[in-house]
């Protein structure tokens, strides 16, 4: 990059433009390096812990403790809820180990009518399994905290009847051997304060879910194989599908609220990554296993539902950068916090580079960008070739991967195929994830349209109407259109190069609009779906109706209070 700004001598805009594309490249570095070495070591059967080969043994696993399955819920769309739980308990009466668990449903719902079909979702289940299930549903009177309050509150009150709690979404799924995993690493682990499974999307049958749902089964293993090689035990917390020491959680975990007003002040939104740093702050080992199989995760079937969440995270992960500094923190803590700020920062940064780079190149009689374009010069073919050797590269090596495992068998050419689809998909999408991150930085930095409030995806298949899709899309649509024709009509040849980064936002209507139809047939499912992997809620009706009497899911065993101290995260540490 550097030989090809300066060509014709080294000028203010080209230090600009070479400031920009560093943290640019840093981004892309890192999750190139953690992917490549995820594949490696899966490839070689090493644990990415300690290089080990295999698993650990099961016939010498610790024995069970008590634990808690903890769901927090906030206006979920209950019949989600029903078949997560329905499923996960199921799963885990078939390995017979059922009676270690309690479950949790703690709401923080505040509309009378959604706690009623709460509390009738919660019969419904006690219905189906009766006494082989303990559940206990607690409708909280305020959401103060959100839902690191919410889960504040069950330690508080009901933590010491457990030794761990087991944190679960509104719409996760967790086989039964996977919970009883998580609990025997945590047993033979004592320094372990959190280990995190790596929940893979899946149940949507949106062109939106399908691509990310492949996206997640093809690639996810490797990336987390990666991070848990570098981080060791100070990998991150995602907030859900992970095990916590209970007893850890209630002595270092309790959240300060952020001084100042929000977007940026407040409660903590991504609190995860916050309690993962208080964990290590204080000793504990926090660790992502990418061995454990069978977690798994719902998501938004649309593109404005699941903007909701990113603009939710983009937010949460731009206040990690005010503790960046702060006292206390661990190393790798802070280069947690500082990944995770990037990951919507690189937006407006590849934006700016893109938008001073056009016009330097429309603006100057002879600018470095035509001279190596022209010319062909080395410097500029190693720069694109290289960009998309960081791009591509482990895609497609974790496509190759997938499709020749045993798991693929007589599914490979339409793993083959959706892989490939999936990777044209996100060429479409990054630029215009490019310009809504920017759009939400701009406004998060303002302190302008705070969306700060929990605010509920629905996960369910919602369509956008053809109305909406131009409505929210038409905007993003003309201005790369304007664009497209100002670069087009100032030099053509320069439109060839730009239009990457053009053609996606030109389209966004028709993205907004068709991601969220049922996919087709010729788009396939995940392969751990297609081989009957994921817990399956197959029962749709009640076997048993109980009686009154038997009906326990709003009162819950007997308080043990125990508050939580509330951690510094800017200060010095009390």
């Amino acid at each position: 990059m550097l030989n090809i700004l300066q060509a014709n001598g080294l000028r203010a805009i080209d230090w600009i433009l070479l400031g920009l594309f560093l943290p640019t490249v840093f981004v892309l570095c890192v999750a190139f390096w953690s992917t490549l070495i995820g594949i490696a070591l899966r490839a070689a059967n090493r644990h990415p812990l300690n290089l080990s080969q295999g698993q650990p043994d099961c016939d010498n696993a610790p024995p069970l403790a008590p634990t808690a399955l903890v769901m927090p819920a906030y206006n979920e769309d209950i019949a989600t809820v029903v078949h997560g739980l329905a499923a996960t308990w199921q799963s885990l009466v078939d390995t017979g180990h059922a009676g270690t668990f309690d479950v949790y449903l703690l709401s923080d719902s505040h509309d009378a009518e959604q706690r009623a079909l709460e509390r009738a979702a919660v019969h419904r289940l006690k219905s189906r399994f009766g006494n082989r299930i303990r559940l206990y549903y607690r409708a909280r009177c305020d959401n103060e905290g959100r839902k690191p309050g919410n889960i504040r509150d069950f330690c508080e009150r009901w933590g010491d009847h457990y030794r761990y709690m087991i944190v679960l979404d509104a719409d996760s799924r967790m086989t039964g051997d996977s919970l009883i995993t998580l609990v025997r690493r945590m047993q033979a682990n004592p320094q372990a304060g959190i280990i995190q499974t790596v929940p893979l999307p899946v149940g949507q049958r949106t062109v939106l879910g399908r691509f990310q749902q492949l996206s997640a089964s093809l690639q996810a293993h490797a990336i987390a194989t990666g991070l848990a090689f570098w981080q060791g035990n100070s990998t991150n917390y995602w907030g859900h599908n992970a095990i916590i020491r209970i007893r850890d959680f209630q002595d270092y975990c309790g959240l300060e609220k952020l001084p100042g007003r929000p977007p940026l002040g407040g409660d903590v939104m991504s609190h995860d990554y916050v309690e993962a740093g208080l964990m290590r702050r204080h000793g504990r080992g926090v660790y992502v296993l990418p061995e454990i199989q069978g977690s798994f995760e719902g998501m938004p079937g649309n593109l404005i539902d699941d903007l909701k969440r990113e603009r939710r995270w983009c937010q949460g992960n731009l206040q990690h950068l005010r503790l960046l500094f702060a006292p206390g923190w661990r190393a790798i803590t802070r280069v947690n916090f500082l990944l995770g700020a990037l990951a919507y920062l690189v937006a407006p940064l590849w934006l700016l580079l893109l938008g001073l780079g056009v016009f330097d190149a429309l603006s100057a009689d002879q600018s470095p960008w035509q001279t190596a374009l022209t010319t062909a010069s080395l410097s500029a073919q190693l720069l694109i070739g290289l960009t998309l050797i960081l791009l591509f590269l482990p895609r497609l090596l974790t496509l190759g991967i997938a499709v020749a495992s045993p798991m693929a068998k007589g599914h490979r050419r339409a793993v083959t195929r959706g892989g490939l689809l999936e990777v044209v998909f996100s060429l479409v999408r990054g630029p215009i994830m490019m310009l809504l991150y920017s759009t939400y930085i701009a406004q998060i930095v303002s302190g302008k349209g705070n969306h700060s409030r929990w605010q509920t995806g629905l996960r369910s298949r919602r369509q956008v109407s053809a109305k909406d899709g131009l409505r929210l899309g038409a905007a993003m649509s003309a201005v790369a259109v304007i664009g497209a024709a100002i670069i087009g009509i100032a030099d053509p040849s320069l439109l060839l190069w730009v239009s990457p980064a053009l053609i996606g936002p030109a389209l966004f209507p028709l993205v907004l609009i068709m991601t969220s139809r049922t996919a087709p047939q010729w788009l396939p499912a995940t392969i751990e779906e297609r081989r009957g992997r994921v817990p399956i809620n197959r029962l749709a009706q009640p076997a048993q109706h109980p009686s009154s009497a038997d009906f326990n899911g709003d009162t819950p065993l007997p308080e043990r209070f125990r508050g939580m101290p509330l951690q510094p995260l800017l200060g010095a540490i009390r």
